[in-house]
This record gives structure tokens, sequence and C-alpha cells, in this order.
């Protein structure tokens, strides 16, 4: 029997695509032929030594992607993509899309029946998201022609109109009918969630409403990683702290700060949650880990902070993924944690969480205590007792119970969501096969 083909336009080297790598060796173990396209020499080489086929995307394609900011450049890219795509039409029989809000990964998923991944921490709530993204201006004209020509023209979400710029209407034009740029909402076959709660937002929003199938997967980034975790002893954790340079006996705790750019309130933020840790215990070690795309002179700054407050400490910075990051949770005897999606991997490995929001600073200041997953403290005083109840057998039993529940809502425990979406393609095939006898 011939083989069924997948396409895995995996277009540019990004974090949150890391998971495509090992997708796509799950695919191809089971039985599938699996082609990576992309226009990035670093993910063609990570892909070159696999069993998976990789290739470069035309060249034309390629140029016209890096300069699709302007407006000519768009339209051609568009014009060209339509070529591209029925010159591969016949060549696949399903696709994998990282997300379904861009030219090229549109015109491939209304060519093939598709899956997209959904790997973030948006979603968790719909008021939460009509409030981020929500337009500030009027659109006068834009509902007048809507109106006049009975068409959806405007980006909504639960009817309220979203941020959005010109390129939303020049894609438009050449043919991009999805809804809104949530992900999702293209008109997709399948999206896979991390979680349930996930999966509630996305059906009050509508999406099911217009055929896409979800399903709750958990987080194809943190595959294998529960089978690490319990294999990660004592001995393991103090060979990785000292491997930082840091004391293998002193507690260490970890922070991840997600931002690219710091206001001066996070940066005060910050200096407060690390002077409550030292204050707790003067020998701690603390770790801080920053988005590969922050600003240098902030990591400069924070190096600054932390040196006239102790010796004990590690700045992490760059590319590391989330291998690193698992190491650092696993190590640490609790992370404090603002946002960003690495607190996922404390709730799966019942590691200890304590949130803050001591400043406002207008950036996700409360989502872990919307998940109600950790031990949330709005000043240095409450993060002292939180670290005080470290401690307390009775206070880790309830706060695990809490990240348990937090786990099934926004990232299930799954040591292999790549096995869960191989078995939505199968199922794929074997509906339809089973659907046209």
């Amino acid at each position: 029997m011939k083989k069924k083909r997948i396409l895995v336009p995996h277009l540019e080297d990004y974090y949150l695509m890391d998971y495509l790598l090992e997708l796509s060796k799950t695919l191809q173990l089971a039985g599938y032929e699996v082609t990576v396209l992309t226009a990035d020499k670093v993910v063609y080489d990570k892909f070159y030594n696999t069993k998976v086929q990789v290739d470069y995307m035309p060249s034309v394609i390629r140029l016209l992607r890096r300069r699709s900011g302007n407006v000519i450049v768009r339209c051609l890219l568009w014009l060209s993509g339509y070529l591209w795509i029925l010159s591969i039409k016949n060549r696949y029989d399903f696709a994998i899309v990282p997300w379904d809000n861009k030219p090229l990964w549109y015109l491939i998923l209304k060519q093939f029946p598709s899956l997209t991944v959904h790997n973030t921490t948006n979603l968790m709530d719909l008021n939460f998201e009509i409030e981020s993204y929500k337009s500030p201006r009027t659109h006068k004209v834009a509902e007048i022609l809507e109106r006049v020509l009975r068409i959806e023209l405007l980006p909504r979400l639960a009817n309220v109109v979203l941020k959005h710029n010109k390129f939303w209407y020049i894609d438009k034009l050449f043919g991009m009918r999805s809804k809104n740029l949530v992900q999702g909402f293209s008109g997709i076959d399948y999206m896979t969630v991390t979680g349930n709660k996930i999966k509630n937002t996305l059906i009050e929003a509508g999406l099911s409403k217009i055929g896409t199938k979800i399903i709750p997967t958990g987080n194809p980034t943190y595959d294998g990683f529960l089978s690490y975790a319990k294999d990660f002893n004592n001995t393991k954790k103090e060979a990785f702290k000292k491997s930082l340079g840091l004391s293998g006996q002193s507690d260490l705790y970890g922070m991840f700060l997600s931002p690219s750019f710091f206001s001066k309130a996070q940066i005060k933020e910050v200096t407060l949650v690390v002077e409550a840790v030292l204050e707790f215990d003067s020998r701690a070690s603390i770790s801080i880990k920053f988005h590969p795309k922050t600003e240098s002179r902030f990591i400069d700054i924070f190096d600054n902070v932390l040196s006239q407050r102790t010796s004990n400490y590690k700045i992490i910075s760059g590319s590391t993924g989330d291998r690193v990051n698992l190491d650092i949770i696993l190590s640490s005897k609790c992370i404090l944690q603002k946002q960003s999606t690495v607190g996922f991997i404390a709730m799966m490995t019942s590691v200890p969480i304590i949130s803050y929001n001591l400043l406002d600073t207008d950036y996700y200041d409360d989502m872990y205590k919307y998940m109600e997953a950790s031990w949330h403290c709005e000043t240095a005083k409450e993060i002292m007792q939180s670290l005080s109840s470290l401690n307390d057998g009775a206070e880790l039993q309830k706060l695990s119970n809490l990240q348990e529940i937090a786990c099934s809502n926004f990232c299930l425990k799954n040591d292999s969501a790549s096995n869960s979406i191989v078995g939505i393609i199968n199922n794929h095939f074997t509906n339809n096969k089973a659907s046209s006898v």
C-alpha cells in the first residue's frame, strides 16, 4: 500500500515550532512519508541528518516572504503562492501548519486536509482574549462596505472587531477567508489544543460552528518531559546546579522572564522578588532565564541588580530550548513566575510555583492566579510566606492538587502529544476511507 504523504511547512527557526522535529520523526515512524519544506538554513540543518525528507521552498517564494511587509511584495507573494500550490497539489495527502494566519500556511491548509497545533498561553479565557486584542478604533468605512456588499470584511471574535492593519485587507483581497487572525479561525480541519479549557474557550468563540475539530492533546513541545522528570534524582539536581557554576547544596530558585523589553516597573518588580528570596534564604542560588529575544541592555541591568545582592546567581540568555528550562525547573526548590508557558512545565512535573503581581506592569500580571496553579503573591510579605510554605508538606500537597487541575484545564499531562496527533491523522484517513466505500 502506498504511504500517505504529509507536508510540514516549517518555514523558519522559531522556538515555538521546535516540536515539529520530533513530531515529524514520530509521523515517519508511524508509516507516513513526511516532507519538511523550509525557508531557513537552520531548520534545514536540523532535519538534514534525520530520515525525514527536508527541502527548501522555491527561491522566489523565500525572497518574497522575507519582504512581505511591503504591499507590492505581499501581493506578489500571494500570486506566486497560488502558482506554487498548483504545482504541488498532487504531491501530498495531508499538511501540518504551525499556524494558520499567514498567506503561505493559509494557501496550504485550503489545498490539503490540515491540522494546526496550539502550544502557547493564549485562549485561556475568551473575555481576556477579546480585551487584549480588540480594536481601539472605529471602522465606519469597512462597516458600510460590509452592509452594502453583504460580506464579512472586518476580523471579529465573538462579534468584537480585533486589531488589524492594511495587510488584513490585502490578504482578504487575495482570498483569505479567515474569521480573524486568532489561531484556528481559518477554516482548518483540525486544531489540537493543550488543555480542556482551551477547547471550551474556542467552542465559546464559535470555532466548532465553522467545522474545525478541536482535540485536546497536551503540548508536543513537552514530549518526554514526564519520563525525564521521574528519573531526575538529587544527584542529577546537584550536578546540574554545579554545571551552572552554583552551589550543589544550596537551594535553587528559578525565574523565567519572558519580556524582550522591560519597563522600569518590571525591573523594580523583579528586584523586589530577588530581595525577598535572599531575605528568606541568604544562601539561596538564583537563576534568571531570559527570553531569546530579550535585548542585551536589559540582561546587563539585571546582572548588575543581582551582583549587588549576591554572588550566587546565574543569568541564562539566548536560545537554549525547553530541555534546559526543564533542567532548571527540576533542580529548583520552586520557580517564581509572572507569565509564559514555562510554568506549564512546572505544573506538569509538580514543581511549586510562586507567582507574583507586586506592581502593575500591564503584562499578563495575573496569568497564574487565573489558572489557580500557584501561590499567588501581591506583596513581598506574601512571597516570604509562600517561601516558608515550601517546607510545609500539607501546603505543598494542596498546591500539587491545584496544579493537577490546572494541567487538565491548560496543559494535559501527556508524555507524547505527538502520538496523540498521529492518532488524529490515522483517524482522518480511516474515516475518509470508510466514507468513500
